[in-house]
């Protein structure tokens, strides 16, 4: 700032003057060695001193707004004092701001031909020139710029020297007025500008009530005993009820002799209800927080910067009915087991839990279960760091799901399955923030609920089964009898609507682009998720199941499936048995995760046929083994893997449909399972069978007597039934 900025003032101090600074009205005071200071008009004991300077600052910055003579009485004010108030014609209504355009126009045509000396200033002759007045307001009233060459034309038709050229503006000429009319107009413009023009005719007219007192009491307390209640009336039914009251009320007043009211029609109801206060009539037909959720003022919402930085989850019960007796899936689970997954061939109805991506908005998780626990909010979750494009694969989508990561930030609401520690520790171990949202505030994970209104209005009104939300909606709708979709049919809609509907779709929350342009642009821009997907081994720890398992001097077993290495061994070796934690992971039991003095390692099974195999798998394969022969004891690591393959296959068509499905792998189920399998069966390696040259007619092979390797045994015992399993086939001459 300048010198001379310092020390004199960029705007006139008056004190008639009103000075807005800082929300309040200010009036001058006084000016002193380079200071002013001023009095607040509504406190004059009030005072507050700037130097010059720092008020020229306010003035360049815009805090402060000076509204000339404003302190005087308006007929006092100076013809010409331009008065700055609270009034804005954009503020104005289209009809109001349409007569106060036309008034300026018509005056500023006057004062033109005036200064012209067109006319005399005489009623008469004003009146004599008022449709050359009119014809001079277009120019006024024009939103366009006009044409250069039309311009030279109007000027020689005004000098006389050519015809009037044909106006190309669609503006309406204002209507003709009295002479006298348009000299108030022009004297209220010279003493306060264009908003002097402006009228009160929209306050014109008698405003009372066409009806009595007694009338509107009777009407109030009708529609707000029929109207404003949880019942959800509607007009038609309320004015049905206004009616009634009425006519009881008329029969009363006739038989005690008094005047009868007059009975409102559809109008007038209608009409008090719109003068209802809308938020308590929100209140008194939705509750208060239905009301919260459709008027609570908006300020800018969820901002997300990047993909992941915000996902929300939340679960869903899905409104349909679902037959299931015709799946393949049933041949992975026992009878107790379908029952527990809701696979027992009765109708059911389905919870999804789903997590989106608040910056793309990309459905980046989904998973099915028969009620919501905690094994289903963690297998959402696993879908979330996971790639989720074999789903999309197998179920013939044909776009990508290739959206996954490691969120920043997830938002759930105050479910249990989202409340309990097995997730709440999987969220820190991933290194994510979990936010639990307010109790009853849906619109706290606004994204996700709109994705599940979406999901109800637009792809389960295309399947038979639907159950509608409520029974007043469903009617007479036969759901049961209609419900035919198996639930891999479900999982089949689910996946290709979300993949090639839903993320194809644009949406105007994020400019008219679809949710996979969106993930498509932020990575083509370099705008990546923060983290990086978890590996494998960080899944093992955050989402296994946490078990103990006494380390013997064969390692430890798990559903009969036998763990061992170095490591263990070692630590065998120095404190002998004792229990270790162990970290069980069912989407791969190939290796597990041990801690040994506060370290924890990826141990491997011992045979490799177990590596990529999920538990669920092993665990049909087990059963298949059993069904092929009750009495054997021991099966070979090769037959196993053949088996484990057989299984696989029959199921190929199935696995994303098992994928999708929270198998419910908690304590309970896994306690049951391993008690079985540890009844069942040991797995050996293979065995060499070793024969010699015969007769060249064919070979015959004799099996010797072997004994069952033991876990119990010591080591020297161990070595000598493994060199007696190596020799157990001879041969006969």
């Amino acid at each position: 700032m300048s010198k001379h900025e310092k020390s004199f003032i960029t705007f006139s101090l008056d004190k008639d003057h009103v000075y807005c600074m800082h929300d309040e009205s200010w009036g001058y005071a006084y000016q002193t060695n380079g200071t002013a200071t001023f009095y607040a008009i509504d406190d004059p004991h009030k005072k507050a001193t700037y130097d010059l300077g720092t008020l020229n600052r306010l003035n360049a910055s815009g805090e402060i707004e000076v509204r000339p003579y404003a302190q005087l009485p308006e007929h006092l004010r100076p013809a010409q004092a331009n008065t700055v108030d609270d009034v804005f014609m954009a503020g104005l209504s289209l009809t109001k701001r349409k007569r106060a355009n036309q008034r300026e126009a018509m005056v500023k045509s006057y004062f033109e031909l005036k200064e012209r000396k067109a006319f005399k200033i005489d009623d008469d002759e004003i009146n004599h020139a008022m449709s050359q007045i009119r014809d001079g307001a277009e120019a006024y009233l024009a939103e366009t710029l006009p044409d250069p060459e039309y311009s030279l034309k109007v000027a020689k038709y005004e000098r006389g020297e050519g015809p009037k050229p044909r106006s190309k503006s669609s503006v309406v000429l204002p209507d003709k007025v009295a002479a006298s009319t348009l000299r108030k107009w022009a004297a209220a413009y010279k003493r306060g500008g264009k908003k002097a023009l402006i009228d009160n005719q929209d306050k014109r007219g008698n405003t009372n009530s066409y009806f009595t007192t007694e009338e509107m009491t009777l009407l109030a307390e009708v529609v707000n005993k029929e109207y404003m209640s949880r019942q959800r009336k509607s007009k038609a039914t309320v004015l049905a009820d206004v009616k009634l009251a009425f006519k009881e009320e008329n029969a009363r007043r006739d038989e005690e002799g008094e005047v009868k009211l007059r009975t409102p029609g559809r109008d007038a109801v209608s009409n008090f209800i719109k003068c209802l206060d809308k938020f308590h009539v929100m209140v008194a037909r939705h509750g208060h927080q239905g009301a919260m959720k459709k008027m609570r003022p908006v300020n800018k919402g969820v901002e997300v910067l990047r993909p992941f930085e915000r996902v929300e989850m939340d679960e869903w019960k899905i409104d349909l009915l679902t037959i299931l007796s015709k799946s393949k899936l049933l041949l992975m689970f026992t009878p107790e087991e379908q029952v527990a997954m809701g696979l027992d061939g009765t109708l059911k109805r389905w919870w999804m839990v789903g997590a989106i991506d608040c910056r793309t908005n990309c459905l980046v998780g989904l998973a099915l279960t028969p009620n919501p626990k905690t094994s289903s909010a963690l297998k959402c979750l696993r879908m979330v760091v996971s790639d989720k494009g074999q789903f999309a694969d197998q179920m013939g989508a044909l776009s990508p799901w290739s959206m996954f990561g490691t969120p920043e930030t997830l938002y759930v609401d105050n479910g249990g399955a989202f409340k309990s520690l097995l997730f709440t520790n999987a969220c820190t171990d991933l290194g994510i923030a979990k936010i639990q949202t307010i109790a009853g505030q849906p619109s706290m994970r606004g994204k996700i609920e709109r994705v599940f209104g979406t999901l109800a209005t637009t792809l389960l009104p295309r399947l038979s089964g639907r159950t509608f939300g409520s029974v007043v909606e469903r009617g007479t709708h036969p759901s049961e009898k209609l419900a035919c979709h198996a639930l891999e049919d479900l999982i089949y809609a689910l996946v290709r609507w979300v993949v090639d509907v839903y993320h194809n779709t644009p949406q105007e929350s994020l400019g008219l682009r679809t949710p996979l342009e969106q993930w498509e642009k932020d990575l083509e821009e370099g705008n990546y998720p923060l983290m990086s997907a978890p590996t494998l081994r960080r899944k093992r720890l955050a989402f296994g199941l946490p078990l103990q398992r006494e380390l013997q001097k064969d390692g430890i077993r798990i559903l009969n499936v036998r763990y061992q290495t170095g490591d263990l061994a070692a630590k065998y070796l120095k404190r002998g048995k004792h229990p270790v934690n162990v970290r069980w992971f069912e989407e791969d039991i190939g290796t597990v995760e041990v801690e040994l003095d506060g370290t924890w390692y990826a141990v491997p099974a011992v045979s490799d046929a177990f590596q990529g195999v999920d538990a669920s798998t092993w665990v049909a394969t087990r059963r298949a083994l059993r069904s092929r022969d009750q009495k054997r004891m021991e099966w070979e690591e090769d037959v196993i893997a053949q088996t484990i393959a057989d299984i696989e296959a029959l199921n190929a068509e199935r696995k994303a449909a098992r994928g999708i499905i929270d198998h419910g792998w908690d304590e309970k189920r896994f306690k049951a399972v391993e008690q079985e399998a540890m009844a069942s069966f040991d797995v050996v390696s293979p065995r060499e069978k070793q024969v010699s040259a015969s007769d060249g007619l064919g070979r015959t092979v004799t099996p010797a007597d072997q004994t069952k390797p033991s876990s119990v045994k010591d080591t020297a015992g161990d070595s000598a039934a493994q060199e007696a399993a190596a020799d157990t086939w001879k041969m006969r001459d």
